[in-house]
């Protein structure tokens, strides 16, 4: 039987996710008790051994936890009572009756989904999507000048893997965060935030609702003329821009800290 850390290390490998914590607080006390925060270390698109075993993408839309506040997607970690054909969602506790194409669901015939050895699973969507994919690439810039050239190469090679219709943002951190203005020509422009605990704290109130509006995820028409009427929209668009314009912009100085 594997060891607690043998599971984190095959989850880890596995899924391409770390928190700096292997235990989630269970009470609110707990969780300002935590040194450092409670964060997760994501890396999409990761790749897996030719080895391993990998499920085929599903050829339908994940089923969702029908809370308007939660919208978790079902997984392995879900509570599933089969006679029922109900399932708990592991972040709000909400029961969720399975659609009628699930109707066959059974102990012994489960979906691709509840299999434990498939916590991450790839989803051909039939519903399109109403926007582009968006990548946002947060960029720590305190490392050495030849690091720093590798990151950039870096970069680059990830941007040309990008898809043709995607918006691209980007936020650097060092001694100071600097959120870059990327459709601006001739000059590089940024907004840039202090080293404090709280950097929304300081800003105008007026400027916390535009970001606190942007980070909420805008859901309005990108393509339409609204975006340049509504300025929550436009400081939005200023900082994301289709991915084929990257090669046309300014690029920003990396300087170490």
């Amino acid at each position: 039987m594997a060891t607690w850390e043998e599971y984190l290390a095959t989850q880890q490998a596995n899924d391409g996710v770390q928190f700096t914590w292997n235990m989630w607080p269970h009470s609110r006390v707990d969780a300002q008790r935590l040194v450092v925060p409670l964060t997760c270390f994501f890396t999409p698109l990761k790749e897996r051994p030719a080895t391993e075993v990998a499920q085929p993408p599903l050829e339908y839309d994940p089923v969702l936890c029908q809370k308007a506040s939660c919208k978790a997607i079902l997984n392995p970690l879900c509570a599933v009572d089969y006679r029922a054909k109900l399932w708990m969602c592991p972040f709000c506790n909400n029961r969720n009756p399975f659609p009628a194409h699930y109707a066959a669901i059974a102990e012994d015939n489960r979906p691709p989904e509840l299999y434990p050895q498939f916590t991450t699973i790839e989803y051909t969507l039939r519903k399109a999507t109403t926007m582009p994919p968006i990548f946002v690439f947060v960029v720590d810039t305190c490392m050495t000048a030849e690091e720093l050239k590798s990151l950039k190469e870096c970069l680059q090679t990830a941007l040309s893997l990008l898809p043709a219709d995607a918006l691209v943002g980007l936020i650097t951190f060092g001694r100071m965060v600097q959120l870059h203005e990327l459709n601006t020509q001739g000059i590089s422009r940024s907004y840039v935030f202090k080293q404090v605990q709280n950097p929304i704290s300081l800003l105008p109130s007026s400027t916390k609702t535009q970001i606190c509006y942007c980070l909420a995820g805008a859901k309005s028409h990108f393509t339409t003329a609204k975006q340049y009427q509504n300025p929550n929209l436009l400081l939005l668009s200023r900082c994301k821009i289709p991915f084929y314009y990257c090669q046309a912009v300014p690029k920003p100085k990396f300087v170490t800290a």
